[in-house]
């Protein structure tokens, strides 16, 4: 996640419901579809639809009075339909759906996280599917106004129509819709108006210092360097305590972060497997590179060049952390995080190489990113489905993003622009006010909702800004010349799913039920801070006989077909 939202107390998991009751109506057989004298067009029925979503940024940046929103208000003038959002926090969205599901309390509609179908989430949700939970959407494709591209040769992304929306095992019939799909694939172009430049970020006033060129920073070694360099410098920060080489990354300590930092020592590119030149799929941890990987922490946290809380600082002192200039380098941000663009302060060390020596950026084509399904028990589905297209439609794009023409937004050369006053409160970064005087999304800085459910997606083409306000934000134009000034080196295309996702194979599952039980990142992040190095390599050599006992060879040799059939259908990069 990349934003930021209001945050609340969790509360307690158990014994809650969802309180939604589901409404009737359809557009043909019943008189909540019959349209009002003077209704516009875009009418679909007299209903409400109440959505349960499982996507902490919606349920963080939702108005606190929805009905009385100009969004929810404009909705159900247009459409008729009375919109109600429901968020259950609890330990994680992902649990929170599956006790849910479990439970059988959804309302008419869920919106749920789903990248792809490697994520954990959708083996809950097509469970959900195949249990009969979910309404077969099939077929109301062909009359929508922006789902019918859905039917378009080649416009779905693989992935998308074979394993979570086509699927040979359901019939014909579809379940879960995935959502962000782009009208056209731009995945090899790079526009820093659209795409952001991540991974490390150093001080700018540090790298001047030590003359350092972030373009020629591309191995472990010449990273290793410059933290010794940091260290050597002097520097301090806003308190006059030492600068530590080294921070988290910006959202609080995650193992990934180890990734961004040192991509020349991970071997294991999809989901720890990778395939030798000569054939072989292996996991890392049966590699010499595990104890690279580890060796190389190990040293950076025994010479001071890396925070202690590096794996573990929460986000609250994370922020902090940098707003103070305590660490010389982020372990991971992006050009359109507030710090970086508020201060200036701060340029990418995105030129690293990975294990291959090469340091292009890697894009796996088009994809989606989260994903829907109505409940078998709504009412008229096919009003639910009118909905959710309309929410796709240029018109229904604009609402959700810019508002209301006249209260939020104004027309400039054919293009919605935000006034005066809206983008005051969005370069402010004022969410909550964006939130609940207006509700509308304003491009992810407001109710993350209406960007989240939108597809068909192609914002500069069809707005002439890819974020509503880029036009005329300092914000947006100090991430915008980051990304023009430090473009990646380039943009190759690495077709496939990640190795975890051919664990969902029917011939796969006692092993997926084994090797789900390990964790090979805990047991890197044990060995790094194991007492001594012969405690370090005992960790990864038990883990790699926890491997084999669960029967990793199996899922090798398994992945060796499927990737001499198809060198398209895994994502290794041998």
């Amino acid at each position: 996640m990349i934003k930021v939202g209001r945050k609340i107390v969790a509360l307690a998991l158990a014994g809650f419901a969802i309180a939604g009751t589901l409404y009737g109506g359809g557009r043909s057989d019943s008189s909540s579809g019959t349209r009002p004298a003077g209704a516009p067009d875009t009418w679909i029925a007299n209903r409400k639809i109440v959505i349960q979503a499982y996507i902490d940024d919606i349920g963080y940046n939702l108005p606190d009075n929805q009905s009385a929103s100009p969004a929810f208000q404009e909705l159900k003038k247009r459409t008729g339909i009375d919109l109600q959002i429901n968020y259950t926090p609890g330990q994680n969205d992902q649990a929170v759906m599956a006790a849910q599901l479990a439970a059988g309390t959804i309302p008419d509609m869920i919106v749920s996280y789903l990248n792809n179908s490697t994520r954990p989430e959708f083996p809950i949700l097509l469970k959900a599917a195949k249990d009969g939970m979910f309404a077969d959407v099939s077929p109301y494709f062909a009359s929508a106004k922006a789902y019918n591209r859905y039917l378009e040769p080649g416009y779905l992304p693989n992935d998308t129509r074979r394993n979570i929306m086509w699927r040979d095992d359901l019939g014909g019939k579809v379940y879960l819709v995935h959502l962000a799909i782009a009208a056209v694939d731009r995945s090899l172009e790079f526009d820093p108006s659209r795409n952001y430049v991540g991974g490390p970020y150093i001080q700018e006033r540090i790298a001047q210092a030590l003359n350092v060129d972030v373009r020629k920073i591309r191995t472990p070694d010449d990273f290793y360097n410059l933290l010794a360099a940091v260290k050597n410098g002097g520097f301090r920060d806003n308190n006059g305590r030492s600068v530590i080489p080294l921070g988290p990354k910006y959202w609080g300590g995650s193992f990934d972060a180890i990734g961004m930092c040192m991509p020349g020592l991970v071997w294991g590119v999809s989901d720890g497997y990778n395939i030798t030149p000569e054939g072989k799929v292996l996991h890392e941890a049966e590699t010499e590179w595990a104890m690279k990987r580890v060796n190389y922490v190990r040293k950076l946290l025994a010479e001071g060049l890396m925070d202690q809380e590096f794996f573990t600082m929460d986000d609250t002192r994370a922020l902090e952390y940098y707003t103070n200039n305590s660490g010389a380098i982020i372990g991971d941000v992006h050009n359109y995080v507030d710090l970086i663009n508020q201060n200036g302060g701060w340029i990418p060390l995105h030129y690293l190489d990975d294990w291959t020596g090469n340091n292009q950026k890697t894009s796996g084509g088009k994809s989606g990113y989260c994903a829907w399904a109505i409940s078998a028990d709504a009412k008229n589905p096919g009003e639910i489905f009118s909905f959710i297209d309309y929410l796709s439609t240029y018109e229904g794009q604009v609402l959700g993003r810019y508002g209301i023409e006249g209260l939020t937004y104004t027309q400039v050369n054919g293009k919605p622009r935000l006034n005066a006053e809206v983008q005051g409160y969005l370069n402010a970064g004022d969410t909550n006010t964006l939130i609940n005087k207006y509700g509308f999304g304003f491009g992810g800085a407001a109710n993350y909702f209406f960007d989240c459910v939108i597809t068909n997606e192609d914002y500069l083409y069809n707005f002439g800004e890819e974020r509503p306000g880029m036009g005329s934000s300092n914000q947006y134009a100090k991430a915008i010349e980051i990304g023009t000034k430090y473009p990646p080196s380039g943009i190759r295309l690495v077709e496939g799913l990640s190795a975890a996702a051919y664990l969902s194979d029917e011939s796969m599952s006692a092993i997926k039920a084994r090797l789900d039980l390990l964790n090979y990142n805990e047991a890197i992040q044990q060995a790094i801070y194991a007492p001594g190095d012969a405690e370090a390599v005992r960790i990864i050599e038990s883990f790699r006989q926890q491997l084999v006992n669960a029967g990793v060879r199996d899922f090798e040799a398994h992945l060796e077909r499927l990737y001499k059939a198809d060198p398209k259908s895994i994502s290794f990069r041998p």
